[in-house]
């Protein structure tokens, strides 16, 4: 073996066309990017020398009679898989399409389509069968589940989410002449760290016990795992839409927000004895238009604040 070798890198003589005094190790080539090394060692120059052909690759120099080239660093592909959720975004974008219509401003009525990815989440009513729709929402990150807030699974009454609405504008009538997917919740994971007196790790998955139906009205959205926080962001749910006399909207609300500085924010959290401060960790925002407030109030709990990215689709 040694042998052929060194008759292969000996006939590969005439095929070096420069010639640098380097030794094994040394950096070379085109910004240092490729190191000299064996030529029997650099796969590039040996998969030639064994068809015995010229290598064409730039030689440092010699070791004994063995020929040492500059030889292109092969990167080690990574061993971190993509996030199951990146590889789930690269067949969700497909569902959707660029809207080039600017959305509706200052908690108005949503169209639908416009958020739908969106989940009513449905607790025991009062009565018998019956389920209370509007006291927290959520959003559909794919076939089987939904992303929600902890404190919407961790209540002072005990009740949990046992059913998700997707598709609807309209929550409680059909104004919007489309029949809902209402889907059982099979499974309530809380964060294992949620602190409700900190406000800390607020984040829960319902699975569901079937899988959700894509349609026009019904889309799973992804998340947005960038670490820059985009400018322009969208709130959306079925909350109050009066403090005062706590009347939750029927139909679906939508509104623009900008982020707000953190420290500010908690400049005016600390004013307040029963609010928390935000960690770093979290997303502080306000109303975009200065005239008219915007904000998401009781019931709009673990709803999805929306961001777009560079491709022009919705992320949560």
């Amino acid at each position: 073996m040694i042998a052929i070798g060194t008759i292969l890198v000996l006939c590969s003589v005439v095929s070096a066309w420069t010639v640098y005094d380097l030794e094994i190790g040394d950096k070379c080539g085109p910004n240092n990017e490729s190191r000299c090394t064996l030529a029997i060692t650099c796969s590039a120059a040996w998969e030639r020398l064994k068809q015995e052909k010229p290598h064409g690759l730039e030689r440092c120099g010699f070791q004994g009679v063995f020929e040492i080239v500059c030889c292109k660093v092969e990167k080690p592909e990574s061993r971190i898989p993509p996030r199951p959720s990146v590889k789930a975004c690269e067949t969700y974008y497909t569902l959707y399409t660029v809207d080039p219509k600017p959305l509706i401003t200052n908690g108005e009525n949503a169209s639908l389509g416009d958020i739908p990815y969106i989940a009513a989440l449905g607790i025991d009513g009062d009565e018998p069968d019956e389920i209370t729709w509007g006291t927290c929402a959520g959003s559909l990150i794919s076939e089987t589940y939904v992303l929600t807030a902890a404190h919407c699974t961790v209540r002072v009454d005990s009740k949990l989410p046992i059913m998700v609405r997707l598709g609807k504008i309209d929550l409680y009538g059909n104004e919007d002449n489309v029949e809902p997917q209402d889907i059982p919740v099979e499974n309530v994971i809380t964060h294992p760290s949620y602190n409700h007196a900190e406000n800390r790790h607020d984040i829960a998955l319902l699975k569901l016990a079937k899988p959700a139906v894509f349609t026009d009205y019904v889309k799973p959205v992804c998340l947005n795992a960038k670490p820059d926080i985009p400018t322009g962001l969208i709130i959306a749910g079925w909350g109050y839409i009066n403090i005062t006399t706590k009347e939750a909207s029927r139909f679906l609300q939508k509104a623009y927000v900008i982020p707000y500085d953190l420290s500010k924010c908690n400049e005016t959290y600390s004013q307040f004895p029963l609010l928390t401060v935000l960690h770093t960790t979290q997303l502080c925002s306000v109303s975009r238009n200065d005239s008219r407030l915007a904000d998401t109030c009781q019931g709009d709990s673990g709803g999805p604040i929306q961001v777009e990215n560079r491709k022009k689709t919705k992320e949560t």
